[in-house]
């Protein structure tokens, strides 16, 4: 499946902006529904994660475990740019 994102043109880094911005959204909404349906604390993370992976689970059986490890690297490689950039870094530490 290809899915177009705007802008259609210019650099790939606004496609990629786009992309987060539209994934941090959606993920928003589970968050405000996990949290609807009375979840709180590590009890809503634990209803979002489980919502969030029935979701991708047919993603993911299109996808190889070397082809998520690739977004997973990604997507954490700018959390961790972002987060530094607005001294969040402490948040990620193990």
């Amino acid at each position: 499946m290809f899915v177009v994102v705007e802008p259609t043109d210019g650099p790939e880094l606004d496609r990629t902006i786009t992309s987060l911005l539209n994934a941090t959204g959606v993920v928003h909404q589970v968050i405000e529904s996990v949290q609807y349906d009375g979840f709180e604390g590590i009890d809503a993370i634990d209803e979002c994660a489980a919502r969030i992976r029935r979701f991708l689970t047919v993603f993911a059986e299109h996808h190889d475990d070397d082809e998520l490890e690739v977004v997973t690297r990604i997507l954490a490689t700018i959390t961790l740019i972002v987060g530094e950039e607005l001294d969040l870094g402490d948040m990620f530490a193990p």
